[in-house]
């Protein structure tokens, strides 16, 4: 995101974003889209934390970067978790 929201915008998007996949979550069958969906969702509400609620947007790319792609990694291993369990539990079974 290359725009600052205000402070106050950031929480009603947040709330926005997190009331929507609660609803998604709990009105819809899981399926791979709505996954997706979700934690795109989560991905974006820790981006928006670090860069305008920790203020982080302007800070050295060796802070920034490494807490963004926290949010990235982990929403694409949840992903894939979900999306391949099978799979996942042969080759992580010894």
């Amino acid at each position: 995101m290359s725009w600052k929201l205000s402070d106050l915008k950031t929480w009603l998007l947040l709330l926005a974003l997190t009331l929507s996949s609660a609803l998604i979550a709990e009105t819809t069958r899981p399926e791979a889209g709505l996954m997706l969906f979700i934690c795109l969702s989560v991905a974006l509400k820790g981006q928006l934390v670090i860069d305008n609620l920790m203020q982080l947007r302007d800070s050295h790319p060796g802070v920034r970067r490494p807490m963004r792609a926290y949010f990235v990694v982990v929403m694409g291993l949840i992903a894939l978790a979900m999306l391949f369990p099978e799979t996942l539990a042969r080759i992580t079974t010894l």
